[in-house]
């Protein structure tokens, strides 16, 4: 369907418009009544919008670098990270080696998606999106349906091995950060009951949303004043989900997902204390990300450790995500 160009619109419903470019990338429209998604196709299949209409709250944060276009010069993920949400595959700390491979972080974030319409009713849109990754012989697709009347947004993923002859690793997951104009200092973070918080490095943990240290108290729940300088931490959950909520704007972000895949959530904190590259102290945002392992190892590390995700020649592994805007009151 994705290559009719005579395929009907509709104006209320559920919709899809795929015959769209923004500032040179392929887009793809995604719409119901609750909710409108802008994807760039060609820089990920990332969100550039993800628009609440109720309240006109976008989730998106859009970093100070923003968004440039496709350019060889800006051909890796940091240098062309403008904010926002990415499928990070296969490699999601650093670009590292691997079995002989260069394996890019977040490879599938900076290279072209493509896409198939599979349902375009006014009561349900699903479209299947794929990526071939260069570096190792594995495929993508992840199918999104949108149903009408729903602030619900359904993932559903598989990840194939292409080799018939050799497993292959990989480490997966999703960079979901948030910044302006959804989160600020109003912001407030709810886990369930059984939430523990990591710090990678000194091995230590608490129960959230306290980390303590040198007998203080930091509720990490609630958002803290810029410049305020925090570390990357993970936190271990009893299930697999989150909500950020913004009470003034009257609307929370819940996010689900399958945490026998990716069973790590990281936290990354970041509130206009880095005076250094890329964010030379510009952004006030968080990151609420969910991988296959604890920050930051990389693809062959977490292989040998037993973290990465084994993909048997000619298999394939499966997983999902739903993302939820809701409406809430004062």
């Amino acid at each position: 369907m994705a290559d009719l160009l005579y395929r009907s619109l509709r104006n209320e419903g559920c919709r899809i418009v795929d015959d769209i470019q923004y500032k040179g990338y392929r887009s793809l429209l995604l719409e119901n009544d609750k909710l409108l998604i802008h994807l760039l196709l060609d820089k990920g299949a990332e969100p550039i919008r993800w628009l609440h209409k109720p309240t006109d709250t976008d989730f998106i944060w859009i970093s100070g670098q923003g968004l440039v276009r496709a350019n060889a010069l800006y051909s890796d993920y940091q240098s062309s990270y403008m904010g926002g949400w990415q499928e990070m595959l296969p490699e999601v700390s650093y670009t590292s080696q691997y079995r002989g491979a260069t394996v890019h972080r977040g490879e599938s974030a900076v290279t072209p998606w493509d896409y198939r319409i599979i349902k375009d009713e006014p009561d349900e849109i699903q479209v299947v999106l794929t990526n071939s990754i260069r570096s190792l012989p594995l495929r993508v697709e992840k199918r999104i349906t949108l149903t009408s009347g729903s602030g619900t947004v359904r993932v559903e993923e598989t990840l194939y091995n292409l080799s018939p002859a050799a497993s292959v690793e990989a480490n997966w997951g999703h960079h979901l950060a948030y910044g302006a104009p959804f989160v600020d200092r109003e912001a407030v973070i709810s886990l369930g009951e059984g939430a523990q918080i990591c710090d990678p490095i000194t091995g230590e943990s608490w129960e959230w949303p306290y980390l303590i240290k040198d007998g203080a108290a930091t509720d990490l729940s609630i958002m803290p004043a810029p410049g305020t300088v925090r570390d990357l931490l993970y936190i271990k959950l009893a299930a697999y989900q989150y909500r950020v909520t913004h009470p003034l704007k009257e609307v929370a972000l819940e996010v689900r997902w399958d945490g026998e895949v990716w069973p790590y959530l990281w936290y990354w904190q970041n509130f206009m204390a880095d005076r250094d590259a890329p964010f030379f102290g510009r952004d006030y945002n968080i990151g609420l990300e969910m991988f296959n392992i604890p920050p930051k190892l990389t693809l062959s590390e977490a292989a040998e450790q037993g973290y990465a995700l084994e993909i048997p020649a000619g298999g394939s592994i499966s997983s999902w995500l739903e993302i939820e805007a809701i409406s809430v009151t004062k």
